[in-house]
């Protein structure tokens, strides 16, 4: 046992390759050690390049970060004076320094979050890994265990993150845990916006697999943000699950979790608020009509509104519609897909003598849509069409 628990701290040391960090394990005092992210990543085999590095160490670190910074030509953040932690960032990396919490290692990592995450990487001439409550069978089994209830409420934000392990990592849940997250939505509303909206940024950006909506419609961590939400939060559309091309959909999810109010309040950005309306809008009509029985215009109007965001779309479209969607919608040229005017508007005003304004723009919407279902399929045929069009609409313009 001692000997496999050496071999994966020398694999887990050389996998993090300190050769390649912007500072040297020497520039550390001792008795730091490498916690958090990297640590369970690297034993997962899913480090990035240059992943986030945290390091605990017995002394001020918020002087020692600083002092570090001037010696290698970082940028120095204070992150938080009460707590001792700073943060370094040069050439695409990221550092952070905090105060080891408690008397030693094990004190500090038992203040943690969950379990994989308390793995600590003692950083001396033969490097250790140090796992004082059992990350290690976590990472084995996938699991999310927490340490305790009472360390998800030191920082209520801790709640929402252990749903974003779950996503990330496509691990599970422990029963208990989930029953802690649960029991303690309402402490979530103590938390900054700001700091919620990261989380779910890091949420919407990773993979779902079937079992994170079911996760979350029992959970409902978010429901402070998505009282008023219309899309069904029960995701009763049996082949909704099963779609794992479109799992990774930003919007879906974004949708999915949060109200237009909860988008505005966690400060989304106006372009995300109007295309989540745009999309709630056409899964509520399709709740109540069929594709099929959506007019000409309904149905030119889905493709303008959702060009950008289909793929979101079709989430929620019966399975006899998706594939077909989906190969159209990867068709640039198609023109009911990707609509598009065939004559641009100083063409149109050049020939016409007209206006800027709002009959123009009625103009090309018409251009728009006759192509979009092929009534004309040259320039000279477009230019016909809205000679015409100008004719029965002369009295309005």
């Amino acid at each position: 046992m001692i000997i496999e628990h050496t071999l994966l701290s020398n694999d887990l040391f050389g996998d993090l390759n300190p050769k390649d960090w912007p500072i040297s394990i020497d520039d550390l005092p001792p008795g730091s050690a490498l916690v958090g992210g990297s640590v369970r990543d690297g034993l997962l085999n899913k480090l990035s390049p240059k992943p986030d590095l945290d390091f605990v160490i017995p002394i001020n670190a918020i002087k020692f970060s600083e002092n570090l910074s001037k010696k290698i030509n970082a940028t120095y953040i204070k992150l938080d004076e009460k707590r001792d932690i700073a943060r370094l960032v040069i050439n695409g990396w990221t550092l952070d320094f905090a105060r080891q919490v408690g008397g030693n290692l094990k004190d500090d990592l038992l203040r943690r979050d969950f379990r994989i995450n308390a793995i600590a990487l003692k950083l001396q001439e033969k490097p250790e890994i140090y796992d004082p409550v059992g990350g290690l069978d976590d990472l084995k089994s996938k699991k999310i265990v927490a340490i305790s209830e009472m360390n998800l409420l030191d920082d209520p934000l801790r709640l929402l993150r252990g749903f974003r392990l779950m996503c990330e990592l496509d691990f599970e849940l422990e029963k208990k845990t989930k029953r802690f997250l649960k029991n303690n939505v309402e402490k979530l509303n103590n938390v900054a916006p700001e700091r919620i909206k990261m989380e779910i940024l890091k949420i919407l950006h990773s993979k779902w697999n079937s079992s994170v909506w079911q996760t979350y419609s029992e959970l409902q961590l978010l429901k402070k943000w998505n009282d008023d939400n219309l899309i069904d939060l029960e995701l009763k559309r049996k082949d909704i699950a099963s779609k794992s091309p479109l799992q990774g959909c930003f919007l879906a999810k974004l949708t999915f979790l949060l109200s237009d109010e909860g988008l505005s309040r966690l400060t989304f950005s106006k372009n995300e608020i109007k295309r989540c309306k745009n999309l709630r809008f056409w899964v509520h009509k399709i709740n109540d009509l069929d594709i099929e029985d959506l007019s000409e215009d309904e149905r030119f109007q889905l493709h303008i509104d959702l060009e950008e965001d289909l793929p979101s779309f079709i989430l929620f479209l019966k399975e006899r519609y998706s594939s077909p969607w989906l190969k159209r919608w990867k068709d640039p040229s198609d023109a009911l897909f990707h609509p598009s005017s065939p004559l641009d508007g100083h063409l149109l005003q050049k020939v016409f003598q007209l206006p800027p304004g709002p009959s123009l723009g009625e103009l090309i919407r018409h251009l728009s849509k006759e192509k979009a279902y092929g009534r004309f399929f040259t320039d000279t045929e477009a230019l016909e069409v809205a000679r015409k069009w100008i004719l029965e609409n002369s009295p309005f313009l």
